[in-house]
Parts: structure tokens; C-alpha cells; sequence
């Protein structure tokens, strides 16, 4: 049985606050203006991975939050390699680290597959693009 004047709710409410147990705490991830561009692929897939990236980039405990501004795949060939399945692909955002922000442009070499059967090199791009974004974060950030 609880304290006089305890609740359960209450209770909760005083552990999730607790700097301990800010270990569970989720790095917010604001891809809304890539929704309004329509390109709810990328957002999905942004929302659902950068979380965990900034999670390991900047270790447990911090409050993190990122927006995430645009995404540009590069045509094959514009890395300017002889092959010409080589592309430079960017993403561009926001990021706040305990109330400091900075604007962060990463741009990553990537290979272009064509045809790209079940999406599979489409993927690695993105994933590229959201690794990149949270390693490069914490430095700009001055973590």
C-alpha cells in the first residue's frame, strides 16, 4: 500500500524524472520537413533509425533532439569516378544537445545499383546518410 498522498501515477512520474533512469530517454527526431516535401520514405526511415545512432553517438542520459531538414541522392557519376556508379549524397538538419544547437551538412560518397531489386542499395544509402548525420553531430555539437 502506498504513502498518504502517493499515488501510483505520481510515483512514475518521480522515477521517469529521475537522472538515473534517463537511460530510456528517446533522442527526439523531427522529420516534419521532409513530410511536407512529401517524402514520407525517407522520414519513416529517418524517424525509426536515428534515434538509436544518436543514442550510441552521444551515450545515455543526454537530451538530444535533431530535425532533419533535406536529403539529396546524387545522380550515378557525380562523385567523378570513371566507373560512374558512384554518387555524393547529402542530408542536412538541426541538431540540440543540452540547450547548445548547431547546423550540421554531412556529405558521404555511396554506390549506386541499378537495378536496385528490392530496394536493397536504396536502403544502404539512407542508412549511410543517418549514420553520417548522428557520428558527425556530437563534434559540432562540442560533445
Amino acid at each position: 500500500m502506498s504513502p498518504p498522498g502517493l499515488t501510483r501515477r505520481a510515483t512514475l512520474g518521480a522515477l521517469l524524472a529521475a537522472p538515473g533512469l534517463a537511460l530510456a530517454r528517446n533522442p527526439g527526431v523531427d522529420v516534419s520537413p521532409l513530410r511536407r516535401n512529401g517524402d514520407n520514405t525517407d522520414a519513416d526511415f529517418l524517424e525509426a533509425a536515428l534515434p538509436g545512432y544518436l543514442r550510441q553517438a552521444f551515450g545515455p542520459g543526454r537530451d538530444v533532439r535533431v530535425r532533419i531538414d533535406s536529403l539529396y541522392y546524387g545522380p550515378p557519376g557525380s562523385d567523378g569516378r570513371q566507373s560512374g556508379n558512384g554518387a555524393i549524397d547529402t542530408i542536412e538538419g538541426v541538431g540540440w544537445l543540452d540547450g547548445r544547437e548547431a547546423a550540421l551538412t554531412c556529405s558521404v560518397v555511396a554506390t549506386v545499383s541499378l537495378p536496385d531489386i528490392g530496394g536493397y542499395g536504396a536502403r544502404m544509402r539512407q542508412d549511410t546518410l543517418a549514420r553520417s548525420f548522428a557520428q558527425w553531430l556530437p563534434g559540432r555539437l562540442g560533445h
